[in-house]
C-alpha cells in the first residue's frame, strides 16, 4: 500500500476534519447537486479507492475492511451533519409554531379555504393554530417563544377543565400530522372545529373565579 494512502481506520477527529473540509467546498453551497448527493459520491470514491488499494493485497478480507470503514464514515457524517440540521429545523419550527401576524379569524378563514379544497392537512393545522390564537386573544392562554401544541393545550385545559380531553386530543393530532405520524382527515378537522366552538361557548375557570 502507498505511504500516501489515507488511514484505513481514521479516528473521530480525523473523520470530523475530513467531513468539515469536504463540506466547506464551494460545490456544497446553493445550486448544483444536493449536498447529500455529493457526500454520497465522495464516500463512494473514497470507498472505491480504499477497496482497490486493499483488495489487491488482501483479497476479500481487505474489501470487507474497506466496506466497514466506509460504513463507519457514513454513519459519522450523518451524525455530524444530518442530526444537528434536523434538530435545528425542529427547534426553528417550534419557535415559530404560533408566531403569526394574522388574528384568529384570518387563520380560521385560511383553514376553511383549505378544507373546501380538500387539503385536510393544512385545514387541520391552521384551524388548530386559529384555536390557540383565539384562546390567547381571550387571555385564556399566554403565547410565548417556543410554545408547543401540548403546552398550549395544557394551559387551555387548566382554564377549561371540561374540555381538557378534547384539547389534548387535538394537540396530539396536530403534532402527529406535523411530523407525519397521523394522517389528516376530514374527521381531524371536524374535531378541532367542534373544540373551537365548545371553547367559544365555555367560560374559563379563572375568569369565573375572578368574577364578583
Amino acid at each position: 500500500m502507498s505511504l500516501d494512502a489515507p488511514p484505513l481506520a481514521p479516528d473521530a477527529d480525523t473523520a470530523r476534519r475530513w467531513a468539515v473540509e469536504e463540506l466547506a467546498k464551494d460545490e456544497y453551497r446553493e445550486g448544483g447537486a444536493s449536498w447529500l448527493e455529493r457526500i454520497t459520491t465522495w464516500f463512494q470514491n473514497l470507498l472505491d479507492g480504499i477497496g482497490g488499494g486493499i483488495g489487491g493485497a488482501a483479497g476479500p478480507v481487505g474489501i470487507l475492511i474497506a466496506v466497514l470503514v466506509g460504513a463507519a464514515l457514513v454513519a459519522l457524517i450523518l451524525w455530524l451533519v444530518v442530526g444537528p440540521m434536523r434538530r435545528s429545523r425542529r427547534a426553528d419550527a417550534e419557535a415559530t409554531l404560533f408566531d403569526d401576524d394574522r388574528d384568529a379569524d384570518a387563520i380560521a378563514a385560511a383553514a376553511r379555504a383549505a378544507a373546501r379544497a380538500g387539503d385536510w392537512t393544512t385545514a387541520t393545522l391552521d384551524l388548530y393554530r386559529a384555536l390557540v390564537r383565539r384562546l390567547a386573544e381571550r387571555d385564556v392562554i399566554a403565547l410565548g417563544p417556543g410554545l408547543t401544541a401540548a403546552e398550549a393545550a395544557g394551559q387551555a385545559a387548566a382554564a377549561l377543565p371540561p374540555l381538557a380531553p378534547r384539547l389534548h386530543a387535538d394537540a396530539d393530532a396536530f403534532d402527529g400530522i406535523r411530523y407525519g405520524h397521523v394522517p389528516a382527515t376530514e374527521a381531524t378537522y371536524a374535531h378541532v372545529l367542534e373544540t373551537m366552538r365548545a371553547c367559544e361557548d365555555a367560560r374559563p375557570r379563572l375568569a369565573a373565579a375572578e368574577a364578583p
